[in-house]
């Protein structure tokens, strides 16, 4: 199937309604009571005779050439979905994931973003920082540092199991001037240049910052998941960077 025959069947919203129903298994009868007889008549002939949907004994199912295929539409909207997200959420930034990612970011659409507000201006830090008191393990790139966290992540790691950092080169010269201590459960890698956003990934949240298309990093605002979805996303996410990277420590 060529893409453009592909888009024009999902090209119509009444289709697509057809499909998903078709997909939690709906009866006829239930398709009917919100897509008109003439309609949804039409609509079938039409995704019988692309093979998407077979008829018997007076119902209709998807074919597994149909199913495949939603799915996969399914997944790209939800994609799109999630990237116009970000995109309205941060403006004038750059977004940027490794490419792998792409097809994937319909994981991170239940994401809200924090930001700044006048009267809380460290609110996006000060909520980061109050889910990681509530984790077990702590996966990061971190090509940005704000001042507290050498010693506010020194003391997570007398408390936590795993702590593996990516840091860029700048990020290490600040953290070596601290004593980092003798901890089996911390792990810091170089990254070879500079990731292009930070972000967190525990057992209970996913937060990723972005950077300015000026190149400085926006602190005012954060994007923070909690869905095992998005979870799954980060550590992956956390863990293409890591392969990248030389282990320090």
């Amino acid at each position: 199937m060529k893409i453009t025959d592909f888009m024009r069947i999902f090209s119509s919203e009444r289709r697509i309604e057809v499909l998903d129903a078709l997909l939690r298994e709906e009866p006829k009868d239930a398709i009917k009571r919100h897509i008109p007889s003439s309609t949804y008549a039409f609509t079938v002939s039409y995704l019988k005779k692309v093979g998407f949907v077979r008829e018997a004994d007076g119902e209709v199912s998807l074919t597994d050439r149909g199913h495949a295929n939603l799915i996969i539409f399914e997944r790209f909207k939800e994609s799109i979905d999630a990237l116009h997200m970000l995109y309205e959420a941060f403006p004038d930034h750059v977004i940027v994931f490794p490419d792998e990612f792409a097809l994937r970011l319909c994981e991170i659409r239940d994401a809200q973003v924090i930001a700044s507000e006048p009267s809380d201006i460290l609110k996006p830090h000060r909520i980061f920082t109050d889910h990681l008191r509530n984790t077990r393990e702590i996966y990061g790139v971190s090509p940005i540092l704000f001042p507290d966290y050498p010693e506010f992540f020194k003391s997570l790691a007398e408390s936590i199991d795993t702590i593996s950092l990516v840091v860029t080169q700048e990020v290490l010269n600040i953290i070596s001037a601290y004593p980092i201590g003798n901890y089996d459960n911390l792990e810091i890698y170089l990254a070879p240049g500079a990731p292009g956003i930070a972000a967190t990934v525990t057992d209970t949240f996913l937060s990723i910052g972005f950077f300015y298309k000026s190149g400085s990093y926006d602190f005012t605002r954060d994007l923070i998941a909690t869905s095992p979805e998005a979870i799954k996303f980060g550590k992956d996410l956390i863990h293409h960077y890591r392969t990248q990277s030389r282990r320090i420590v």
